[in-house]
């Protein structure tokens, strides 16, 4: 596929055509024409990339005063990202996994440590789980946890990810209007493939066939102004899918449900949280793996006390991965965060009717009606250190123990994958209870999914397999009672560290010091660029309460956490990292 792509690339190259971004190979049908009865003017129907600003213009959502479409806002989330804006590009996601699912409806860019951006078109797995992703001209490009292994052989390493906008809207542009068009923005024209995703459980990835009409269900028309931008109409509810050969899709057998569970609710900082499940007994071409597959965008409309949802107060619109997400097994999980976009009207808390409609690729609009109550609203949500990780951290242990070579390939990278979420969360100072109890459940459930390698039968007698052991605390109750005094002992774990001061006196050095912990033997001192440690250093020192820190980036501001170790025969125990503290480097 990927030799047809590049073949097809140097084809349109040679006609003239270099400036269309290619998204996949097919037979190029006839371009859909019609006429507008209101301009008696001909539109041409396709496919366009459009920003969320550009999405969501002419929808009537909120948007704060003062504000524009495209602001953004410096002010971290509960993930220590920039998404707190108001309809500017997003960065939610991980380098250990969930990178992929930003390729099914969206425009996806990843920014690499060799200065090159790579478009991503879609992603794929092997029969190991080996990752890899095309890019929107063809080139396939391995990758595991942040590295990318280039077509030449070589590698780079993943800087930035973004995430802009919605990759296939249906859109009507004037013929006369085509080529300029089609020089500002990528489209997939009719006849042309539509392709995205990675399946995985209940998601699955596709590829279809364009067939825009005047009829497609979300159809925007493009006005160009005076300056030569475009700007796009309030999308049509419309009869046709927009795919060829495939009538307009339904959700089925899926059922919406507000988040109260206080362990779930809030886990990335939103104040308000819907799921959307399958229900029991949904078929394989049912419940929310297929509309949360084609999920493009969603729109959540609040009518305060209104039980019969005739006048709406207020209506929101959403950005993927900021606001919603699908899992691979735990549905479609959607969340509404105080933002440039989204704030309740004064004199209202969020309790009453909402309702919460999915715009999906080929999909009639999914509209769900909820009522909130009390319970359902997440007040104050910030982090704690006083969060107790130590069931997560008694299986991130226990996991390090198992053997590898036990088990397949393909099942261990899963475990691979959610331990080094889990480790990233531990190395946090401060935590959502929903979020450690995510990794929790995420890492359980891989470890669960394990499957042995077959061994070759011998005469040797195959010992009884014993039990991976839970974590006495674990929120799995269930395994409480296989909880067993081994009657060895554990070294405790040392206080969290207060830093006093950290500051720099010198070019390219920092300073640090902090209290001592009683029982500490020693310390480390972590530093990083990022507020939330991503990519940080860690420098280990004896038993005194300061360090310097040299070869730091003058001008650049360092983020620095400092934890207490505890060795006793030979036995080593780690405290909680600090709080951060701040230090600009001087010049």
């Amino acid at each position: 596929m990927r030799k047809q792509i590049v073949l097809l690339a140097k084809k349109m190259t040679a006609c003239g055509l270099a400036a269309a971004m290619l998204f996949g190979v097919g037979p190029f049908d006839k371009v859909t024409t019609s006429k507008s009865a209101a301009a008696d003017e001909s539109y041409t129907y396709l496919y366009a990339d459009l920003n969320w600003a550009e999405y969501w213009a002419a929808e009537d959502v909120y948007l704060k005063d003062g504000k524009n479409m495209t602001d953004s806002n410096e002010t971290e989330d509960a993930r220590g990202e920039l998404d707190k804006g108001a309809f500017d590009a997003v960065s939610r996601a991980t380098t250990n996994h969930g990178l992929h699912r930003g390729s099914f409806q969206c425009d996806a860019v990843i920014t690499a440590d060799n200065g090159q951006n790579y478009p991503v078109s879609y992603w794929e797995q092997d029969k190991d789980k080996n990752q890899s992703f095309y890019t929107t001209d063809g080139q396939k490009i391995g990758y595991a946890k942040g590295v990318m292994t280039l077509p030449d052989a070589s590698t780079t390493k993943v800087v930035n990810y973004t995430v802009t906008g919605i990759k296939y809207v249906p859109v009507a542009v004037k013929t006369a209007d085509l080529q300029d068009f089609k020089s500002k923005y990528k489209v997939v024209e009719n006849g042309e493939k539509l392709v995205g995703g990675y399946s995985e459980n209940a998601l699955s990835s596709y590829e279809e066939t364009a067939s825009v009409t005047e009829n497609t269900n979300g159809l925007k028309i493009a006005a160009k102004q005076a300056d030569g931008s475009y700007t796009f109409g309030k999308r049509k509810t419309g009869t046709d899918s927009g795919v060829k050969d495939v009538s307009l899709a339904k959700a089925s057998k899926t059922v919406a449900s507000v988040v109260t569970d206080e362990k779930k609710k809030g886990s990335y900082g939103e104040f308000l949280r819907v799921d959307i499940n399958s229900e029991d007994g949904a078929a394989a071409n049912e419940g929310y793996g297929p509309l949360g597959s084609r999920m493009q965008a969603v729109k959540w409309t609040y009518y305060g006390t209104d039980s019969t949802r005739t006048k709406a107060i207020a209506s929101y619109g959403t950005k993927f991965a900021a606001d919603n997400w699908m899992h691979k097994s735990m549905g479609i999980q959607l969340g509404l965060t105080e933002s440039y976009r989204s704030e309740l009207p004064s004199g209202t808390d969020g309790t009453g009717y909402w309702n919460v409609t999915i715009y999906g690729l080929g999909y009639e609009d999914a509209s769900y009606d909820v009522e909130v109550t009390k319970d359902g609203i997440s007040e104050n949500v910030t982090p704690s250190e006083a969060v107790d990780t130590s069931a997560l951290q008694a299986l991130v242990d226990s996991v390090k123990k198992m053997n590898a070579t036990d088990y397949t390939t393909a099942s261990w990278k899963e475990v691979e994958g959610e331990l080094a979420e889990a480790e990233e969360e531990l190395a946090k100072s401060a935590h959502y209870e929903s979020m450690v109890n995510e990794a929790y459940t995420h890492l359980k459930a891989a470890v669960d999914a394990l499957e042995k390698v077959k061994k070759t039968p011998s005469n040797t007698a195959t010992p009884v397999p014993t039990a991976t052991p839970v974590p006495t605390n674990s929120p799995d109750k269930k395994n409480d009672s296989a909880k067993k005094d081994t009657g060895k002992t554990s070294v405790s774990k040392p206080a969290v560290v207060k830093i006093k001061k950290a500051v720099s006196k010198k070019k390219k050095t920092a300073q640090i010091a902090w209290k001592k912990v009683n029982g500490a033997t020693g310390y480390e001192v972590r530093y990083s660029l990022k507020k939330n440690m991503k990519k940080s250093k860690t420098k280990s020192v004896k038993n005194v309460q300061k360090a310097v820190i040299k070869k730091l980036k003058a001008g650049k501001t360092y983020y620095i956490q400092v934890r207490a170790v505890k060795t006793e025969s030979g036995k080593k125990s780690v405290g909680k990292w600090s709080s951060v503290k701040k230090v600009k480097v001087k010049k």
